[in-house]
């Protein structure tokens, strides 16, 4: 954190009449926007749980940001994944009578399955966490080094904003989005790794 806050204001004329605070708060808002950007592989988890009979409510981690997928951990029924829904489906249906549940809708800070399970069934669930929030200057950002740069690009056109100057505020933006647009996510990476996709023809 101390070092992109540095090179921050070195870049912007070594200001040193922005309060630490301020650079602080815009270099973790720019973090959340490289995050959102890079969906680095190293905030993804994975959580288990077991259903209770008649219970539709599963508490979700305290770090859930956003699903990738829920499945059973045996095969239950015709497929082990779960489909996500809005809550206004499940709340047009209703949750009985009791069975597998192949649906499942995000609400507060728990899911809701549907139907209501019949027994108890183990579930995984793959989520992404969320970031957060860098406060010692010793806090190191949950990205890859080649995405740490951006943040620095990111916090530069947040600060000149704030310092009332729109014209070096769009020239910071632009080359933040020129940076990233050279960049591959982790999910870019890993694709580039998978062999046999390709489109063949089978007579």
């Amino acid at each position: 954190l101390s070092e992109m806050m540095s090179d921050v204001t070195h870049r912007l004329g070594r200001r040193v009449d922005i309060p630490l605070s301020t650079v602080s708060r815009y270099v973790n808002q720019a973090y959340l926007d490289v995050v959102n950007t890079a969906r680095p592989s190293n905030m993804e988890r994975i959580a288990v749980s077991s259903t209770t009979s008649g219970e539709n409510r599963l508490e979700l981690p305290g770090d859930f940001y956003e699903p990738v997928s829920l499945s059973y951990l045996t095969n239950i029924g015709s497929s082990r994944t779960l489909r996500l829904v809005d809550t206004r489906t499940l709340d047009a249906v209703g949750f009985t009578p009791l069975g597998v549940s192949d649906r499942y809708a995000l609400y507060g800070d728990w899911m809701e399955l549907w139907p209501s399970p019949n027994s108890a069934y183990s579930l995984q669930l793959r989520y992404r966490s969320y970031a957060t929030t860098l406060i010692a200057g010793s806090d190191i950002p949950s990205l890859s080094t080649d995405w740490r740069f951006p943040i620095v690009l990111k916090t530069e056109a947040y600060l000149h904003q704030w310092l009332g100057d729109p014209d070096r505020a769009r020239g910071a933006e632009n080359a933040y989005a020129i940076h990233i647009a050279q960049l591959d996510t982790d999910h870019a990476r890993r694709q580039r790794d998978k062999s046999g996709m390709k489109v063949r023809v089978i007579w």
